[in-house]
């Protein structure tokens, strides 16, 4: 502390340079951005936040390049070095080469967005069929993803789309499969966290019921009576936890954090 001519006690500044090791990244123009399972839905939603705030997109699809196109039109109309590539990010060779093209176009990665997954609720506790293709794609896929996208960080920021359902004790019955899984990437995350910190900071969001096409063509009656989960009476939107990721991106001091995003899901109580 110092004496004011006054006479008081006023605190001396502090220096914030140590602090400055991601702190550019809080500006996300021009930062290269890749989002898993993009074409639609969060991911959708994500990239186009993403290229509103600047960023360079990089738009991951498995099947529809047709969407993925409509959503990298989208993109374009904010930032301007953009693509789409398609990959089925459960099999190596074809992470593998998509990464090949990041690396070639954009040199590196500062975000990685691991978005794509699949829901499945046919298991009865024991389905291991269903439990192996959760775990491909639920799990399994996300670390492989990782595993390169790393190679090409030097410092950045992962965010990792998880479930409310992997919450303990939230998973639905219907789909126990679904909610081990989302609950083992939930763990995975906190752990890249504290090995990857401060350079690499690690976070994750977990939804509650959003409004995305896997839930195909319901009716706004059917809708009405799913969102009673929520304490707010209605479903979540894409957008909606795409401002929650760019909120994380642009705020370093959170880290190993999984921001739930679920309109009161998790704390509902029934009468």
């Amino acid at each position: 502390m110092r004496t004011s001519h006054n006479g008081y006690c006023s605190r001396l500044q502090p220096d914030l340079s140590r602090f400055n090791s991601w702190r550019a990244l809080v500006d996300l123009k021009n930062r290269n951005a890749l989002i898993t399972g993009a074409s639609s839905g969060i991911g959708r939603a994500i990239a186009i936040a993403l290229a509103q705030q600047g960023s360079n997109v990089i738009i991951n699809f498995r099947s529809n390049e047709d969407l993925a196109k409509e959503v990298l039109a989208e993109c374009n109309k904010y930032s301007k070095k953009n693509i789409a590539v398609r990959a089925d990010i459960t099999k190596e060779n074809e992470v593998k080469e998509m990464f090949g093209k990041i690396k070639k176009d954009f040199g590196n990665l500062d975000i990685l967005i691991n978005n794509a997954g699949i829901y499945d609720g046919g298991d009865n506790l024991t389905n291991i069929e269903v439990f192996e293709k959760l775990w491909e794609n639920n799990f399994l896929a996300q670390v492989r993803v990782t595993k390169y996208a790393l190679e090409m960080m030097k410092k950045g920021k992962i965010i990792n789309i998880t479930s409310i359902h992997g919450r303990l004790g939230h998973g639905p019955r219907g789909a126990t499969g679904y909610g081990a899984l989302k609950a083992a990437f939930d763990h995975y995350t906190k752990n890249l966290a504290k090995n990857l910190a401060p350079d690499i900071i690690v976070n994750a969001i977990a939804p509650g019921k959003t409004l995305t096409p896997i839930w195909g063509d319901i009716t706004k009656e059917e809708e009405k009576e799913y969102a009673q989960d929520h304490l707010i009476k209605r479903f979540i939107t894409p957008d909606e936890i795409a401002d929650g990721v760019i909120f994380i991106l642009k705020n370093d001091a959170v880290c190993g954090e999984i921001l739930t995003i679920d309109g009161g899901m998790g704390i509902k109580t029934f009468n």
